[in-house]
């Protein structure tokens, strides 16, 4: 029955007879923009916070830096690169001019359409900004252990008038009591960020005082906040572009900077960024046996202060970081150089684990790195390298461009020795924590034989030379990933998407008198899925996913499926409805992943495993202009013998300004 009932699911759309519209409506600006991408959730987190913000501000085209313009989803560096050389021989007169620039097309156009502008000379200055409350509520993770509610409450407050620009953000995770602490800078809620910001369009371009984020040509040096790594965008996902110094006021309680920040420019082709930062680490402390005194055996990025033991280790580590880089802008491409010191206030001294052998140690750390990027005809060539002194230094490197009339092809390669180390680094598709010792090659294609298709293709092969966390010995690994997208009519869209992973995992083999002994053995993971979206009319959308993974590990196989079928219903213009039944089955270990629509500035990731069915539904309500009411509830039912249940119910109210 139940399968009976999958089947007319599926199929309800095409037994349709309404009028369906020319193309798919899209859920919101935002939403439509990041449809497709597979993110780290404090990276989606941060760039649909970035781009509500621009739905208010939008970036001008013949103003914005290249940085900020490679931030918008679709838009590759190569892009970015040639609006910037179009822009310097002829300023843009509408946003439509856009498509005079090469590799444009009316797909992407219409993709970053709300995010861009062209501003006359003199525009009025109107203040906006927003107010944002939420509330998460999860009764299952009501525990005794814990001192605080089972809650996620966060407050978000953002102005901008002109040139200038203040936010605050406050959160506290399930679990994590309200208390006044500052011995752990506790204040209330668990997690403050906020500054407050000038821009300005003279040699003082900018000025940032309390959270920022940092980041400078591929990453490998300096690139404090998580990048958007997802072979989603095949040719575009080893790219990167540094966007500099940027005001911060999110949800990752771990990779951001506190003090002060400057943009000048003192040439109107070269920047020069400086800044100064001192924040208070969690960490975990333990004497040292050569000196007796307390040094940092590892640093939780978790971001949780529930138990006693997390709490004991909130902020007792203090980080003075000075930085700042040099760059030079010109037609064809940019040249830069990055750099930093950065003084713990206890020396850093991991265990004596294999796997820790190479890691960083001391209090002092000082990091130099030189990046560019360089338009070779239709091609964009970026490099960097760098690292931290007293270690060998990395390379990343990619060449992207098109091949023909109809494709798109990258090829990057990444090299970091034994002992590299980069403390505040994050090069593309490093595979744990800070990047560390790693080769491996990437080849991105993307094929566009007719406007209603496109084949997406990546193959990604590495070789780590040093045991990592969970592995005893070098180990290597590919993967190799292809999507092919049809839309045979405006109002239907599908595609299949099949996903092959090879690599070394670790487990435990048979030794010396029947003990186990720690080692590393072949994986093979195998996802198959096919995934399709109908217009069923213009206020009825739908969604429906099949997908089906299997994992061999040491002789043993994992299999498992999903399938789920979603509608989004729009009656009225301030009324809309989400709904969506996921049914899973698959081994223990082997989890199944389903993005889901989440509330305002986040996005849903259910890990689903074992057998059972997930319900998901989502009001949205725009009673006023400026005022936003979403309720969220998701119910999980995982037919163990003891019929497990988990459910969610989240809220949020969200109050525009301008």
């Amino acid at each position: 029955m139940r399968l009976l009932g999958i089947l007319l699911l599926v199929a309800t759309p095409a037994f349709a007879r309404q009028v369906v519209p020319d193309t798919l409506p899209p859920a919101s600006p935002i939403e439509a923009s990041l449809e497709g991408l597979t993110l780290d959730p404090e990276a989606l987190e941060e760039l649909a916070a970035w781009l509500d913000e621009r739905l208010q501000d939008p970036l001008d085209l013949n103003t914005a830096p290249v940085g900020e313009l490679a931030r918008l989803p679709g838009l590759s560096p190569l892009l970015a690169r040639r609006i910037a050389a179009y822009r310097r021989h002829r300023p843009l007169t509408e946003v439509d001019e856009l498509l005079r620039v090469e590799g444009f097309t009316p797909e992407l156009l219409a993709r970053i359409r709300p995010f861009v502008t062209v501003r006359p000379v003199r525009s009025p200055v109107r203040p906006s900004g927003y107010m944002l409350q939420r509330v998460d509520y999860f009764p299952e993770q009501a525990d005794a252990r814990y001192p605080g509610p089972p809650l996620r409450l966060q407050t978000r407050l953002r102005l901008r008038y002109g040139r200038l620009e203040a936010a605050l953000t406050l959160e506290s995770d399930p679990g994590e009591p309200f208390r006044w602490d500052p011995a752990t800078h506790t204040y209330g809620f668990d997690h403050q960020a906020g500054f407050v910001a000038w821009r300005g369009s003279g040699w003082l371009q900018q000025l940032i005082v309390g959270d920022f984020s940092a980041r400078f040509g591929a990453g490998l040096t300096l690139w404090s906040m998580p990048a958007i790594d997802s072979y989603h965008a095949a040719a575009d996902a080893p790219l990167r572009q540094g966007s500099g110094l940027m005001p911060y006021s999110g949800t990752d309680e771990v990779r951001y900077f506190r003090g002060l920040a400057l943009t000048l420019a003192p040439a109107p082709a070269l920047r020069l960024a400086l800044f100064g930062s001192r924040r208070w680490l969690d960490a975990r402390l333990d004497t040292l046996e050569a000196t007796l005194q307390a040094g940092v055996v590892s640093l939780p990025a978790s971001g949780l202060h529930r138990t006693e033991a997390e709490r004991s280790r909130k902020g007792v580590l203090r980080s003075d970081v000075l930085g700042g880089a040099l760059s030079f802008e010109h037609a064809r491409g940019q040249l830069g150089l990055v750099g930093y010191t950065t003084r713990f206030g206890h020396p850093l001294q991991p265990g004596d684990a294999l796997y820790n052998r190479h890691a960083w140690r001391g209090r002092t750390a000082c990091a130099l790195g030189v990046f560019g990027q360089l338009l070779l005809g239709r091609a964009l060539l970026s490099a960097e390298v760098g690292g931290t002194l007293g270690r060998p230094f990395g390379l990343v490197a990619a060449l992207s461009g098109p091949v023909g009339r109809f494709a798109r092809a990258t090829l990057a390669v990444r090299h970091l020795p034994t002992r590299f180390v980069s403390l505040h680094g994050d090069p593309f598709d490093t595979r744990s924590g800070t990047p560390t010792g790693e080769t491996g090659g990437y080849v991105g294609l993307e094929l566009t034989p007719a406007p209603d298709w496109q084949l997406l293709a990546a193959v990604d092969q590495y070789r780590l030379p040093w045991p990592r966390y969970g592995q005893f010995w070098p180990t290597t690994g590919r993967t190799h990933w292809l999507r092919l997208t049809m839309r045979p009519r405006p109002w239907l869209e599908t595609y299949l998407q099949v996903r092959h992973d090879r690599a070394e995992q670790r487990t435990e083999a048979p030794g010396p008198g029947a003990a186990l002994l720690e080692a590393t053995a072949p994986e093979r993971y195998l996802s198959l899925r096919w995934h399709g979206t109908y217009a069923f009319s213009s206020t009825l959308r739908l969604e429906a996913r099949l997908e089906h993974a299997r994992r061999t590990r040491s002789g043993q196989r994992g299999t498992g499926w999903l399938f789920y079928q979603g509608v989004r219903w729009l009656p009225r213009p301030w009324l809309q409805l989400d709904a969506r039944v996921t049914f899973f089955d698959s081994d223990t270990a082997l989890l199944l992943y389903a993005p889901e629509p989440g509330l305002r500035y986040s996005m849903a990731l259910a890990a689903l495993s074992d057998r059972g069915q997930r319900t998901l539904l989502r009001l949205q309500l725009r009673p006023l202009s400026q005022l936003l009411l979403q309720l969220r509830y998701t119910t999980t039912l995982e037919e163990t013998p003891t019929r497990n249940i988990r459910c969610t119910w989240q809220f949020l109210l969200l109050w525009q300004m301008g």
